[in-house]
């Protein structure tokens, strides 16, 4: 028995680090970049491996530098990247984006959590299945929300007033442009109008998301960006080169979350993001508690700058 542990701890040492090394190719050939989602696991899997395979000292050193060199090259530099700050005194906007889930088993309890965290704008995907209900009771409780049309599973709504919005995004003309996604031009109390924009692209084993990401970067690329907000769920991890990618064709818009919001019970993947222009620094970004949606709600506290 104890020889059938070993061996699978070897075997599990040695898919790991050969998956680790295989995701870093991830922007040469795209299939290897799915397996970048999983980097952090794949070192993870190896430190369990080596455990089980009881190697000898030196073999087990040098397994877990190889095994672990590819990890710290794709993890590190996300947790080494610069977020702006914002300024103490700014005055604050209270962001939150949810993926609140087709399949959503608690529809009432996702949106009572909404309500408890207190945001000034909500930015919602999925929400043309069970939690499509819910709706009218988030309308009564913020007092303001973008239009979007039938079919459409995004929503946006807002304690502050909404000057415009629309599913796609305007040219000065009026003439409409770029892939759909809900955006509303926020107008607070105090402070010049901003826009936010919330989208959900599909997942990385499909074609579509690359095609979607460079149409969003090239459409948002015409409009005014310094104040701008876009979340959603992006089915994209940090250490992606997918990722690395739309973070350089969104500049000068920020990614201004890290935490991981996949799966609810044990999130260890972030896939759910927010970007801000320059305009905007950054006060806190956290994942909430759990509701009855398979991902997390983040919340998201900007100021500007």
């Amino acid at each position: 028995m104890m020889k059938l542990v070993r061996v699978f701890g070897s075997l599990l040492t040695g898919g790991g680090c050969l998956a680790a090394w295989l995701s870093l190719a991830g922007s040469r050939v795209p299939g290897f970049d799915l397996l970048a989602s999983f980097l952090p696991l794949f070192g993870a899997a190896v430190l369990l491996g080596l455990l089980l395979a009881r190697w000898r000292p030196g073999a087990t050193v040098a397994a877990a530098v190889l095994a672990l060199a590819p990890v710290a090259i794709g993890v590190a530099p996300e947790w080494l990247r610069d977020i702006p700050a914002a300024p103490a005194d700014a005055p604050q906007v209270h962001v939150l984006t949810h993926n609140v889930w087709k399949g959503n088993p608690d529809p009432a309890g996702t949106a009572q959590a909404i309500i408890d965290a207190k945001p000034d704008v909500v930015m919602l995907q999925e929400v043309s299945g069970s939690f499509r209900p819910m709706l009218a009771a988030l309308d009564q409780h913020f007092a303001h929300a973008a239009e979007c049309p039938r079919g459409c599973d995004l929503a946006i709504f807002s304690r502050w007033p909404i000057a415009d919005s629309d599913y796609f995004l305007k040219d000065r003309n009026g003439r409409k442009f770029g892939p759909a996604l809900l955006w509303a031009r926020i107008a607070p109390p105090a402070g010049k109008p901003f826009r936010v924009a919330t989208l959900h692209y599909p997942r990385p084993t499909s074609r579509d998301q690359a095609v979607r990401r460079r149409d969003v970067a090239r459409a948002l690329a015409r409009i005014d960006r310094d104040a701008l907000i876009v979340a959603g769920d992006m089915n994209l991890t940090p250490w992606a080169a997918a990722m690395r990618e739309q973070d350089r064709a969104l500049a000068p818009l920020t990614r201004m979350t890290r935490a991981p919001s996949w799966p609810r019970a044990v999130p260890v993947l972030p896939i759910d993001h927010l970007y801000a222009g320059p305009d905007w620094g950054l006060v806190s970004a956290r994942r909430l508690s759990a509701t009855g949606s398979d991902h997390r709600p983040i919340l998201v506290t900007l100021a500007r700058r």
